[in-house]
Protein backbone atom coordinates (compact mmCIF):
# COMPACT_ATOMS: atom_id res chain seq x y z
CA UNK A 1 0.00 0.00 0.00
CA UNK A 2 2.83 2.36 0.91
CA UNK A 3 4.60 1.55 -2.37
CA UNK A 4 1.40 2.23 -4.31
CA UNK A 5 1.00 5.61 -2.59
CA UNK A 6 4.55 6.58 -3.54
CA UNK A 7 3.95 5.58 -7.17
CA UNK A 8 0.69 7.57 -7.23
CA UNK A 9 2.46 10.61 -5.79
CA UNK A 10 5.26 10.34 -8.36
CA UNK A 11 2.73 10.07 -11.19
CA UNK A 12 0.88 13.13 -9.89
CA UNK A 13 4.10 15.12 -9.74
CA UNK A 14 4.93 14.00 -13.29
CA UNK A 15 1.56 15.22 -14.57
CA UNK A 16 1.97 18.56 -12.77
CA UNK A 17 5.47 19.04 -14.15
CA UNK A 18 4.36 18.03 -17.64
CA UNK A 19 1.85 20.87 -17.75
CA UNK A 20 3.76 23.43 -15.70
CA UNK A 21 5.16 26.29 -17.73
CA UNK A 22 7.13 29.42 -16.99
CA UNK A 23 5.36 32.72 -17.74
CA UNK A 24 8.11 33.66 -20.20
CA UNK A 25 7.57 30.43 -22.12
CA UNK A 26 3.86 31.23 -22.52
CA UNK A 27 4.55 34.85 -23.44
CA UNK A 28 7.15 33.80 -26.04
CA UNK A 29 4.65 31.40 -27.63
CA UNK A 30 2.19 34.28 -27.88
CA UNK A 31 4.78 36.50 -29.57
CA UNK A 32 5.66 33.75 -32.04
CA UNK A 33 2.00 33.13 -32.88
CA UNK A 34 1.20 36.83 -33.41
CA UNK A 35 4.14 38.03 -35.52
CA UNK A 36 7.28 37.60 -33.43
CA UNK A 37 8.87 39.48 -30.54
CA UNK A 38 11.21 41.55 -32.80
CA UNK A 39 8.15 42.97 -34.58
CA UNK A 40 6.37 43.75 -31.31
CA UNK A 41 9.47 45.62 -30.14
CA UNK A 42 9.37 47.77 -33.27
CA UNK A 43 6.03 49.30 -32.19
CA UNK A 44 6.67 52.88 -31.06
CA UNK A 45 3.20 54.38 -31.55
CA UNK A 46 -0.29 53.00 -32.07
CA UNK A 47 -3.92 53.92 -32.50
CA UNK A 48 -6.61 51.72 -30.96
CA UNK A 49 -10.28 52.17 -31.86
CA UNK A 50 -12.78 50.30 -29.70
CA UNK A 51 -16.55 49.92 -29.78
CA UNK A 52 -18.61 48.76 -26.79
CA UNK A 53 -22.06 47.73 -28.02
CA UNK A 54 -25.07 46.34 -26.17
CA UNK A 55 -27.68 48.01 -28.39
CA UNK A 56 -28.44 50.46 -25.59
CA UNK A 57 -28.18 54.20 -24.99
CA UNK A 58 -24.99 53.56 -23.03
CA UNK A 59 -23.09 52.19 -26.06
CA UNK A 60 -19.86 54.07 -26.64
CA UNK A 61 -16.70 54.26 -28.71
CA UNK A 62 -13.18 54.91 -27.54
CA UNK A 63 -10.11 55.96 -29.49
CA UNK A 64 -6.61 55.79 -28.06
CA UNK A 65 -3.57 57.46 -29.58
CA UNK A 66 -0.37 56.53 -27.79
CA UNK A 67 3.38 57.01 -27.96
CA UNK A 68 5.38 54.35 -26.11
CA UNK A 69 8.60 56.35 -26.24
CA UNK A 70 7.48 59.18 -23.96
CA UNK A 71 4.35 57.54 -22.46
CA UNK A 72 1.99 60.04 -24.05
CA UNK A 73 -1.67 59.29 -24.70
CA UNK A 74 -4.86 60.90 -25.96
CA UNK A 75 -7.95 58.87 -25.03
CA UNK A 76 -11.34 59.94 -26.37
CA UNK A 77 -14.52 58.31 -25.08
CA UNK A 78 -17.63 59.17 -27.11
CA UNK A 79 -21.06 58.42 -25.72
CA UNK A 80 -24.35 59.82 -27.06
CA UNK A 81 -22.34 61.95 -29.52
CA UNK A 82 -20.44 63.68 -26.72
CA UNK A 83 -16.68 63.17 -26.43
CA UNK A 84 -14.74 63.15 -23.19
CA UNK A 85 -11.03 63.63 -23.88
CA UNK A 86 -8.25 62.49 -21.55
CA UNK A 87 -4.69 63.52 -22.34
CA UNK A 88 -1.28 62.93 -20.86
CA UNK A 89 2.02 64.14 -22.30
CA UNK A 90 5.54 64.76 -21.14
CA UNK A 91 4.52 67.75 -18.99
CA UNK A 92 0.73 67.88 -19.08
CA UNK A 93 -2.28 65.82 -18.01
CA UNK A 94 -5.86 66.95 -18.57
CA UNK A 95 -9.52 66.05 -19.01
CA UNK A 96 -11.81 67.87 -21.43
CA UNK A 97 -15.50 67.65 -20.53
CA UNK A 98 -18.10 68.73 -23.13
CA UNK A 99 -20.58 71.31 -21.86
CA UNK A 100 -23.68 72.97 -23.24
CA UNK A 101 -26.41 71.59 -25.49
CA UNK A 102 -25.57 69.20 -28.32
CA UNK A 103 -27.15 71.40 -30.98
CA UNK A 104 -24.51 74.11 -30.48
CA UNK A 105 -20.76 74.34 -30.99
CA UNK A 106 -18.92 72.10 -28.53
CA UNK A 107 -17.36 73.90 -25.59
CA UNK A 108 -15.03 72.03 -23.26
CA UNK A 109 -14.41 72.52 -19.58
CA UNK A 110 -10.74 71.60 -19.09
CA UNK A 111 -9.50 70.16 -15.81
CA UNK A 112 -6.07 68.99 -14.64
CA UNK A 113 -5.70 65.29 -13.89
CA UNK A 114 -4.37 64.27 -10.49
CA UNK A 115 -0.93 62.71 -10.13
CA UNK A 116 -2.58 59.31 -9.64
CA UNK A 117 -4.77 59.70 -12.74
CA UNK A 118 -1.71 60.73 -14.73
CA UNK A 119 0.21 57.69 -13.47
CA UNK A 120 -2.67 55.38 -14.41
CA UNK A 121 -2.81 56.77 -17.94
CA UNK A 122 0.90 56.31 -18.44
CA UNK A 123 0.48 52.69 -17.33
CA UNK A 124 -2.34 52.27 -19.85
CA UNK A 125 -0.02 53.34 -22.68
CA UNK A 126 1.78 50.01 -22.29
CA UNK A 127 -1.12 47.90 -21.07
CA UNK A 128 -3.46 48.73 -23.95
CA UNK A 129 -0.80 47.35 -26.30
CA UNK A 130 0.36 44.32 -24.27
CA UNK A 131 0.53 44.34 -20.47
CA UNK A 132 3.15 41.58 -20.40
CA UNK A 133 5.57 43.04 -22.96
CA UNK A 134 8.71 44.06 -21.02
CA UNK A 135 6.69 43.33 -17.87
CA UNK A 136 9.69 43.28 -15.52
CA UNK A 137 10.69 46.81 -16.58
CA UNK A 138 7.16 47.94 -15.66
CA UNK A 139 7.47 46.48 -12.18
CA UNK A 140 5.14 43.52 -12.78
CA UNK A 141 5.68 40.07 -11.31
CA UNK A 142 4.47 37.15 -13.45
CA UNK A 143 3.37 33.85 -11.90
CA UNK A 144 2.24 30.71 -13.70
CA UNK A 145 -0.96 29.58 -11.95
CA UNK A 146 -1.73 26.44 -13.96
CA UNK A 147 -3.52 24.85 -16.89
CA UNK A 148 -7.27 25.36 -16.50
CA UNK A 149 -10.26 24.08 -18.44
CA UNK A 150 -12.75 26.84 -19.25
CA UNK A 151 -15.60 25.76 -21.48
CA UNK A 152 -14.06 23.73 -24.30
CA UNK A 153 -10.64 25.37 -23.96
CA UNK A 154 -7.53 24.39 -22.03
CA UNK A 155 -5.96 27.66 -20.97
CA UNK A 156 -2.65 28.56 -19.36
CA UNK A 157 -3.45 30.95 -16.49
CA UNK A 158 -0.80 33.56 -15.66
CA UNK A 159 -1.09 36.19 -12.94
CA UNK A 160 0.61 39.49 -13.70
CA UNK A 161 0.74 41.65 -10.61
CA UNK A 162 1.89 45.23 -10.10
CA UNK A 163 1.76 47.70 -7.25
CA UNK A 164 -1.89 48.73 -7.71
CA UNK A 165 -3.17 46.39 -10.41
CA UNK A 166 -3.53 42.70 -11.14
CA UNK A 167 -3.99 40.97 -14.49
CA UNK A 168 -5.19 37.39 -14.83
CA UNK A 169 -4.27 36.27 -18.33
CA UNK A 170 -5.48 33.09 -20.04
CA UNK A 171 -3.66 31.71 -23.10
CA UNK A 172 -5.05 28.97 -25.32
CA UNK A 173 -3.04 25.75 -25.08
CA UNK A 174 -3.32 25.13 -28.85
CA UNK A 175 -3.25 28.54 -30.59
CA UNK A 176 -1.16 30.30 -27.90
CA UNK A 177 -3.50 33.30 -28.26
CA UNK A 178 -4.66 35.35 -25.28
CA UNK A 179 -8.37 34.45 -25.11
CA UNK A 180 -9.39 35.86 -21.73
CA UNK A 181 -8.07 38.70 -19.59
CA UNK A 182 -9.26 39.88 -16.18
CA UNK A 183 -8.05 43.18 -14.74
CA UNK A 184 -8.46 44.52 -11.24
CA UNK A 185 -7.80 48.26 -11.52
CA UNK A 186 -6.54 50.63 -8.79
CA UNK A 187 -10.09 52.03 -8.54
CA UNK A 188 -11.39 48.60 -7.53
CA UNK A 189 -13.20 48.07 -10.84
CA UNK A 190 -12.83 44.57 -12.27
CA UNK A 191 -12.91 44.10 -16.04
CA UNK A 192 -13.18 40.84 -17.97
CA UNK A 193 -12.49 40.62 -21.68
CA UNK A 194 -12.99 37.46 -23.76
CA UNK A 195 -11.49 37.34 -27.25
CA UNK A 196 -12.79 35.06 -30.01
CA UNK A 197 -11.35 36.65 -33.18
CA UNK A 198 -7.81 37.65 -34.09
CA UNK A 199 -6.93 39.88 -37.06
CA UNK A 200 -3.63 40.44 -38.85
CA UNK A 201 -2.75 44.13 -39.17
CA UNK A 202 -0.99 45.75 -42.13
CA UNK A 203 2.07 45.94 -39.88
CA UNK A 204 2.10 42.14 -39.67
CA UNK A 205 1.05 41.70 -36.04
CA UNK A 206 -2.01 39.72 -35.02
CA UNK A 207 -4.25 41.15 -32.31
CA UNK A 208 -7.63 40.33 -30.69
CA UNK A 209 -10.22 42.18 -32.77
CA UNK A 210 -13.55 40.93 -31.40
CA UNK A 211 -14.99 39.54 -28.21
CA UNK A 212 -16.93 40.60 -25.13
CA UNK A 213 -16.34 43.09 -22.30
CA UNK A 214 -17.69 43.06 -18.75
CA UNK A 215 -17.23 45.71 -16.05
CA UNK A 216 -18.04 45.16 -12.38
CA UNK A 217 -19.40 48.72 -12.32
CA UNK A 218 -21.82 48.49 -15.28
CA UNK A 219 -22.55 44.82 -14.51
CA UNK A 220 -23.39 43.85 -18.08
CA UNK A 221 -21.63 42.08 -20.92
CA UNK A 222 -21.21 44.06 -24.13
CA UNK A 223 -19.81 43.28 -27.56
CA UNK A 224 -16.24 44.53 -27.98
CA UNK A 225 -14.40 45.27 -31.22
CA UNK A 226 -10.79 46.46 -31.56
CA UNK A 227 -8.92 47.99 -34.49
CA UNK A 228 -5.19 48.59 -34.09
CA UNK A 229 -2.96 50.68 -36.32
CA UNK A 230 0.70 50.26 -35.48
CA UNK A 231 3.33 52.99 -35.83
CA UNK A 232 1.13 55.86 -37.11
CA UNK A 233 2.66 59.34 -37.23
CA UNK A 234 1.13 61.92 -34.88
CA UNK A 235 1.21 65.70 -35.05
CA UNK A 236 3.44 67.38 -32.48
CA UNK A 237 0.34 68.91 -30.84
CA UNK A 238 -1.56 65.61 -30.50
CA UNK A 239 -0.92 65.17 -26.77
CA UNK A 240 -1.25 68.83 -25.81
CA UNK A 241 -4.36 70.43 -24.38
Amino acid sequence: MKKLSIITLMMSLFVINAFAQSPDTIFNKYYQSTGGLPLWKKVKTYTLKQSFVANAATDYDMEVKASLTDKSMLKTKTIMKRSFIYGVGTADAFLKIPTGSRDKAIVYDVKDLSAKEQSNMKREVDDFLLPFLNYEQKGYIATYVGLEVIGAQRLHHIELKGKDIKHDLYFDNITNFLTKAKYKLPSGEEITQDYNVYTTSDFGLKYPSAGTYYSSIDKKTVKLTNVFIFNPTFEITTFKR
